[in-house]
């Protein structure tokens, strides 16, 4: 029975049978993850471990140093893949005058892709991390917060409520993947109004993003009331609106971006002229240094819409690293960042919960092998967890060959790696910062 309802019916559907592997798209997601990395090692060790050398030669370096504390921004690359990625067979069946992709069929790939890999997380967190971190006695002396973020967990509305946002203060990381699940469970709706009527799709979801967070911010006092009732202790309004501010309504942005930028990805037919590449190269170039800026010397120059200038650059790079001049993107695919890319799900699950017992338990003066066997250490279980639990899943149970027409600019050997994403820290105690195709 469940090799029935977990039966992939059109693996012929799925992004990479579509439209092969996109090689820089693979980078990306290695830069994303290991940015998001180096932020939860700054962040969780620098006042707590002032010798670490690590964060020294980075604190020594401003411009690294604005970057790497900035890392929660890795998860904004990671809508953007996802967006990017999923409404591409769409698009395609669109273009082919092909009935529109399977429903059922994408929920399948969506569940065999993330949900194995994040179960098997979920055990090692409540079974291994939360007892190592905070005593073996901790959830008997919790057993209703137990009962609670098991379910939510396992259902992925964690991120709903400040009982469960913080996956523990273990692995708040985690609140990324509660947003991906809720997008996947609408993206059939959306992806045919992406097709009909893309750029008005664009912009209806670029004012509900920026609505919810002025809302979250100005307004929605019942909602906030009822949620700082819900919290397991005495959370600021501060923290509880930052949580209604970083669900997913205010995201919806993102994706939409991202899908145009896969809509303009699969329409592209050739290399853009050497003007309009400059000034495509030009404008990302200064978006970039923009979000530089405005996370440095330029604090608050956007007030309260800062937070739409990184997805908007991230935009304009990507749109250039994979359309406009694709040789930038291939000479980022490099085989180091690919690797991380394809384990980049599974080093996003465990990273975090990695390190916060690696700071409880290991050596405090270390030098630089404390980064170096912490790194090594979320290697060791994202390659087995990628291998061992992602793969097996990702095959599907019926098997096709590997289409001929896939879409110009992809390569023709699949590949699958995941995204994801983001802060670590849950976004309604800290910082705000996924996602998989």
């Amino acid at each position: 029975m469940t090799a029935n309802v977990l039966r992939d019916a059109h693996p012929e559907q799925g992004v990479r049978a579509e439209v092969g592997e996109i090689a820089a798209i693979e980078a990306l997601r290695g830069v994303a993850v290991l940015w998001v990395i180096l932020f939860h090692y700054w962040v969780l060790r620098i006042d707590a471990f002032p010798k670490d050398p690590w964060n020294a030669a980075i604190a020594s370096v401003p411009p690294l140093r604005t970057i790497v504390s900035n890392g929660y921004l890795g998860v904004e690359l990671f809508f953007l893949i996802t967006g990017f990625l999923l409404t591409l067979p769409w698009f395609r069946h669109a273009l082919q005058g092909r009935p529109a992709p399977s429903t059922r069929d994408f929920y399948v790939r969506r569940i065999r892709r993330i949900v194995p890999a994040y179960y098997m997380q979920l055990f090692f967190l409540f079974v291994v991390f939360v007892p190592l971190y905070y005593g073996s006695n901790y959830w008997m002396r919790n057993l209703g917060y137990l009962a609670y973020n098991i379910p939510a967990h396992l259902s992925f509305l964690h991120y709903t409520t400040p009982l469960s946002s913080a996956s523990m203060n273990v692995n708040g990381a985690l609140w990324t993947l509660s947003l991906e699940a809720q997008y996947y469970v609408i993206l059939p709706l959306l992806a045919p109004l992406f097709v009909r009527a893309p750029w008005r799709t664009l912009v209806a979801m670029l004012v509900v993003a920026t609505a919810w967070r002025w809302l979250s911010s100005h307004d929605m006092d019942a909602l906030v009331a009822w949620q700082k009732g819900l919290a397991y202790k005495d959370v600021p309004e501060s923290a509880i609106r930052h949580l209604v501010e970083t669900q997913l309504p205010a995201f919806l942005g993102h994706f939409a971006l991202g899908v145009m930028l896969g809509r303009a990805w699969l329409l592209a037919h050739g290399p853009s002229s050497g003007i309009a590449r400059a000034a495509w190269i030009a404008a990302a170039c200064g978006g970039l240094l923009m979000v530089y800026l405005v996370h440095s010397s330029l604090p608050g120059f956007f007030g309260e819409y800062t937070f739409a200038t990184a997805p908007l650059a991230f935009a304009l790079a990507l749109h250039v690293a994979i359309t406009v001049a694709p040789r930038i993107g291939s000479a980022l695919a490099i085989a180091p960042l690919r690797f991380l890319g394809r384990i980049s799900y599974s080093a996003y699950l465990y990273h975090l919960p990695i390190l916060f017992n690696w700071n409880a338990y290991g050596p405090r003066d270390w030098g630089w092998m404390s980064f170096a066997t912490y790194a090594t250490m979320v290697l060791a279980a994202s390659w087995l967890s990628y291998h061992y639990v992602e793969t097996p899943f990702m095959k599907s149970i019926r098997k096709e060959p590997w289409p001929t027409n896939a879409a110009p600019g992809a390569s023709g050997a699949p590949s699958t790696s995941p995204t994801t994403t983001a802060n670590g820290v849950a976004p309604s105690t800290t910082i705000a910062s996924s996602s998989n195709s």
